[in-house]
């Protein structure tokens, strides 16, 4: 509701409603808006590191680069298929709304921590891991953008065949 009507045309009353819960209720949980806001996004982003983590832990001793970046690019954009929910809490993030900002960066560092281990894991000689996750991570956002935006300017199998070189 809020990601298609905006923050500003939504209350906690609408929240309630839509939810079928009092207002009370709600408030009992949620002092704020934010609050509500943090909470979504707390849930989308713990959810992709919850499914990448488990990906990850089945693929310990047979990860091989490729297979690594295709379910990156994959689960990323694709498989999470929250294109719409994650630009909407990067757009609140970016108005002046620096509370929820500071705990969408903390969000964010953790998620690429996550993608962090992976390449270490896919990576094991790369000189640049950290680098790799942080591009991998700016790759990913690029992808849910052109997603959401039912657009394409380059062809998965190309995109990890230059992101393998650049983690050689």
């Amino acid at each position: 509701m809020i990601a298609t009507s905006g923050i500003n045309a939504v209350s906690l009353r609408d929240i309630a409603k839509e939810a079928k819960l009092s207002l009370g209720t709600v408030s009992y949980h949620f002092a704020s808006k934010d609050d509500v806001i943090f909470a979504v996004m707390t849930r989308h982003i713990d959810d992709m590191k919850q499914e990448y983590r488990a990906w990850l832990d089945r693929h310990q001793t047979d990860l091989t680069p490729d297979r690594f970046l295709e379910v990156i690019f994959y689960k990323g954009v694709k498989l999470f298929n929250r294109s719409r929910m994650h630009l909407f809490i990067i757009n609140q993030c970016m108005s002046n709304n620096d509370a929820l900002r500071q705990k969408f960066i903390e969000k964010y560092k953790e998620w690429h921590e996550e993608l962090l281990q992976g390449v270490k894991l896919a990576f094991p000689n790369s000189e640049h891991k950290n680098e790799l996750a942080t591009i991998l991570l700016t790759v990913i956002d690029g992808l849910v953008v052109q997603e959401a935006m039912q657009m394409s300017f380059a062809h998965e199998d190309d995109l990890i065949s230059i992101v393998k070189k650049i983690g050689s």
